[in-house]
């Protein structure tokens, strides 16, 4: 009876493995076959947007499925998007900040917990309770988005609100380069950007030349931001050093799908670091949706996903990691197009491109 039972056990055990990598076989063949309706999702946003240029790249168990690019990087000369072309990604330097500040974690220099001031002295502290690393990549430290330049008081007390704030993410890096003795732009190409081959990935310095940058674009007046659906602005090269953990930093579709992928499981950082990027942060009743520079979805959500995306004047860009389906799906554009404010180019046409690809129920079109 027990020679029966393990002879069993090992049999489901053989053919357990072989079962589920026909199955992602069978899923990666589905997807290729829908590489003309994840064309026609993109032809269509840049056509309603009016997109200047645009990029785009599905993975899927770690194939190129598609890698599409569309319009010009340069509309002045008219110089084609390549995949080559560096678009600035805003916001998606979050990711970079948050997983840097992790593997500091990992290396026992930094206390997640600790007062902020450990690391920062020059950070005046706070009434109402004491800001740390993890409240702040959390965006639980109280402290407030772009606003009036001045050293002001918290809008809610730590741990009692979750507000988006690039100034939390600024602090971090401050942190950072303090605890590790390291420009904190050294360190993330250090400990990120090396060991993943992220060769066209940087921070961005507008004064120096930089080959096969995207120039940016906009029909909303990048002063006023009123709409002219009959002009297309050219956006000044503003220089974003002040938000330098934040959202100054460039990159290119592959090179945000090999940092996707690299965050489906432990190597670029451990298994606990991954524990808590998963995991959304709470503070007593209070959840916050972002983690270590990633959006996390909750628990009723269909599918487990990572996710971050960037706008600044003159660009859009999105970064979804679908870990358990080993998806990823980057889209990076050099214009704000008419309607990019609904924020669709950030949000619903990752979830529908990954619905296409994977045969899901497709969102609902943004009206």
């Amino acid at each position: 009876m027990r020679r029966g039972l393990y002879f069993v056990l090992m049999l489901s055990m053989s053919v357990a493995p072989v079962w589920l990598g026909a199955q992602r076989s069978a899923q990666l063949a589905a997807c290729r076959s829908r590489r003309q309706s994840l064309s026609d999702a993109l032809a269509d946003i840049q056509r309603r947007q009016r997109n200047i240029g645009l990029s785009a790249l599905v993975m899927l168990d770690g194939e190129t499925v598609m890698a599409e690019n569309l319009g010009y990087a340069d509309l002045e000369n008219r110089v084609p998007v390549t995949n080559e072309t560096r678009f600035g990604v805003a916001s998606i330097t979050k990711a970079f900040t948050g997983l840097a500040l992790l593997k500091l974690h990992e290396a026992g220099r930094i206390d997640l917990d600790a007062p902020i001031q450990r690391y920062v002295p020059a950070f005046p502290v706070k009434q109402g309770g004491v800001i740390t690393p993890r409240l702040l990549a959390a965006h639980l430290a109280g402290i407030r988005h772009w606003g009036p330049e001045r050293n002001d008081t918290l809008i809610a007390p730590p741990g009692t609100k979750e507000s988006y704030s690039s100034y939390g993410y600024n602090l971090i890096a401050a942190a950072i380069q303090s605890a590790s003795g390291t420009k904190f732009q050294d360190y993330v190409n250090r400990e990120i950007i090396a060991p993943l081959k992220l060769s066209n990935t940087g921070f961005d310095d507008v004064r120096r030349v930089l080959p096969h940058r995207a120039r940016r674009y906009s029909y909303f007046d990048p002063w006023t931001f009123a709409v002219d659906s009959n002009a297309v602005y050219r956006v000044p090269d503003w220089d974003y050093s002040h938000n330098i953990a934040g959202g100054n930093m460039y990159s290119t579709t592959a090179d945000l799908a090999r940092l996707g992928r690299a965050i489906e499981k432990p190597g670029l950082v451990s298994k606990q670091s991954l524990e808590l990027l998963y995991r959304r942060p709470r503070v007593g009743t209070v959840q916050a949706s972002m983690s270590f520079g990633f959006y996390v979805s909750d628990s009723t959500a269909p599918h487990r996903l990572l996710n971050i995306g960037g706008s600044n004047a003159g660009l859009q860009a999105a970064l979804f990691v679908y870990p358990d389906e080993d998806l990823v799906i980057v889209v990076l554009a050099n214009a704000w197009g008419i309607g990019s404010n609904s924020g669709e180019m950030g949000g619903v046409l990752l979830r529908r491109l990954a619905a296409i690809c994977m045969g899901w129920p497709e969102p609902p079109p943004v009206k």
